[in-house]
């Protein structure tokens, strides 16, 4: 028998007789150092029942490491992983195409990218992944999700999904090449361009620089810029991207370690899209290098912002090679904006909330055109509205008893209020204008200004959304029209 396990067995019999008047043998005499970890390794592996190999023993002890910082952004990545990892920086990777956040339990989607088996299969954002291939995924870094994800090209995957209101589901995919460009770009009437950035890579700056010089030849004066959905990616990136908007030599961000060390990052040369009118849309899903540019834009008052708040991850990662083969991704400074806010934790807030699926870009084009009044046109029979004559998914309007009841969020978004819902306190509120409106969906009684109104059949819940009588509107000096089947609805802004 080995000398050590005959030792270990003596030991572990001394320990069964005697742990009950132990409590003194144990005393804390050294902290514990490489030597120790390099030991317990050591012997895990020579006396574990079951017989653990060492390379599994080494990525536990690496995990267990990094799992005390409490940083779902400071992660141990194989070689494959640091592969995979560039490869989406670069828009180049086999997969089925998810950016994923990490969540409390499970991961997140951030977005699915368009063309890919994600899009495809009706993956949304916000959709949870709660097993790959039927295994729970519960408490597992992104980084190992990622990798269980990614595979072979033309494998098949099983996907777990939970998404809020249904019953978990499961989505089979195949794996493909994802290689989608990081920038795309069009033309929205006549002259405001609208480009979105997925994430910022490699070949971002590139991208950006050729699609908005397409869109300013096609005659555009204006942009949107759509952030949502963007996790972010390179620092030098963004900065090469905020360049084209910010003056050279002005801060576009700054960074400040541990130490309290500060690095600014400074406009470059560029500026083609300078004094251009700027709206750029946001939510809760623009992230890290996006809050970047986002932030750079308020604080330098170059752009509205419009959407949800965002994500809040003010933190900077560097990726350290190790000589091992692979990296580590870890959190080594926190970043400020040129006014110097720190959004960790808190994200951004937008200038013009819309909280409404597909109605921000809507809203910014209503914005950018000046107009002195919106207009919005509900068609009876459909799930579709107009407002200023642009066609928006909506909710459908209810009829009871002869009386029109309007989706509430979406007509008082698209009419230029802005409403919150206060779980806490069980109520709507709706303000602009001058107005402060409060509803209460579980009786239907409201409040306009102070002013105390009973129910009465004014508000409608159905199916978890809240509706409005059309007949309210007058309260809110807001015009109203019917023709043929159409609902008009009028506020001068």
């Amino acid at each position: 028998m080995h000398k050590k396990t005959q030792l270990y067995l003596a030991l572990i019999l001394a320990v069964i007789f005697t742990f009950g008047g132990a409590s003194n043998v144990f005393a804390e005499e050294n902290i514990p150092g490489m030597n120790s970890l390099e030991e317990v390794i050591q012997d895990v592996q020579l006396l574990h029942i079951s017989e653990p190999d060492s390379q599994t023993l080494i990525l536990g002890a690496i995990d267990g490491l990094i799992n005390t910082l409490n940083d779902p952004y400071t992660v141990y990545m194989s070689p494959e992983d640091l592969k995979n990892f560039r490869g989406s920086l670069e828009g180049d990777y086999v997969g089925i195409g998810v950016q994923l956040q990490p969540g409390e339990i499970y991961p997140k989607v951030l977005n699915a990218m368009e063309n890919t088996p994600a899009s495809e299969a009706g993956i949304e954002s916000g959709d949870m992944f709660i097993k790959i291939d039927r295994l729970d995924i519960s408490g597992e870094p992104l980084a190992k999700v990622v990798e269980k994800i990614r595979g072979l090209e033309g494998t098949k995957i099983t996907l777990t999904i939970r998404r809020e209101g249904m019953a978990d589901f499961d989505i089979i995919l195949t794996r493909a090449n994802i290689s989608t460009p990081t920038v795309t770009g069009k033309i929205l009437g006549s002259d405001i361009a609208y480009i979105r950035i997925n994430t910022f890579g490699d070949f971002t700056k590139d991208e950006f620089e050729r699609t908005l010089d397409d869109l300013l030849d096609q005659g555009a004066a204006k942009l949107i810029l759509d952030l949502r959905d963007n996790p972010g990616g390179l620092i030098h990136s963004v900065v090469e991207v905020s360049s084209y908007f910010i003056d050279e030599g002005d801060i576009v961000v700054s960074t400040v370690d541990r130490a309290g060390m500060r690095d600014d990052y400074l406009a470059e040369k560029g500026g083609a899209a300078r004094g251009m009118p700027i709206v750029v849309l946001v939510d809760g899903y623009t992230a890290s290098a996006a809050e970047i540019l986002a932030g750079a834009l308020q604080d330098y008052d170059l752009a509205v912002l419009i959407g949800g708040q965002t994500f809040g991850k003010g933190t900077v990662q560097a990726v350290v090679p190790l000589d091992t083969g692979g990296a580590l991704k870890i959190t080594v400074a926190r970043y400020h904006t040129p006014a110097d806010r720190v959004i960790d934790g808190t994200g951004l807030t937008p200038d013009i909330q819309v909280l409404t699926p597909y109605l921000s870009e809507a809203m910014a084009q209503v914005y950018l055109s000046g107009a002195e009044k919106n207009i919005v046109v509900f068609d009876k029979d459909k799930s579709e509205a107009e407002i200023n004559g642009i066609a928006v998914k909506s909710g459908q309007v209810i009829q009871r008893q002869g009386i029109n009841y309007l989706p509430l969020r979406f007509l008082f978004e698209a009419l230029g209020y802005r409403v919150d819902w206060l779980q806490d306190k069980g109520s709507i509120n709706i303000t602009g204008f001058q107005t402060e409106a409060v509803i209460y969906p579980a009786d239907g009684h409201y409040m306009i200004n102070g002013l105390s109104y009973p129910g009465e059949g004014a508000i409608l819940s159905d199916k978890g959304s809240v509706y409005i009588q059309d007949s309210l509107l007058k309260l809110f000096d807001a015009g109203i029209q019917y023709e043929n089947n159409s609902i008009i609805i009028e506020k001068t802004l």
